[in-house]
């Protein structure tokens, strides 16, 4: 049986995609800055010794480095493509691989 649920995007105009899209970029590299100070700052403490009954976080902010950086990139791209001319296409792929998501999910 088909996922009655919607695309919650298509709900959004042009512009209003264009702010998401700039709302998501921005949290995205504020999100890395953060994890790169916390992981300089960690590695400061960590010169300084282990702290008693303190577990090591530094493998934590380093696994997330990486994803990161892969959604700044992405939340980046999709502004830089939902500006430009090919807009619509952009758009159309974006609903279209939304669709596949849902009608993959088990219900």
């Amino acid at each position: 049986m088909k996922n009655n649920r919607k695309n919650p995007l298509a709900k959004l105009d042009r512009v209003e995609l264009i702010w998401l899209f700039s709302i998501l970029k921005e949290a995205c590299r504020e999100r890395l800055e953060k994890n790169l100070i916390n992981q300089e700052m960690e590695e400061r403490l960590a010169k300084r010794g282990q702290i008693p009954g303190r577990v090591d976080p530094r493998p934590a902010l380093k696994l997330w480095e990486p994803r990161y950086r892969k959604l700044l990139e992405v939340s980046s791209d999709a502004y830089t493509l939902i500006r430009s001319a090919e807009a619509e296409e952009f758009m159309r792929a974006m609903a279209e691989q939304f669709n596949e998501v849902l009608e993959a999910e088990p219900e």
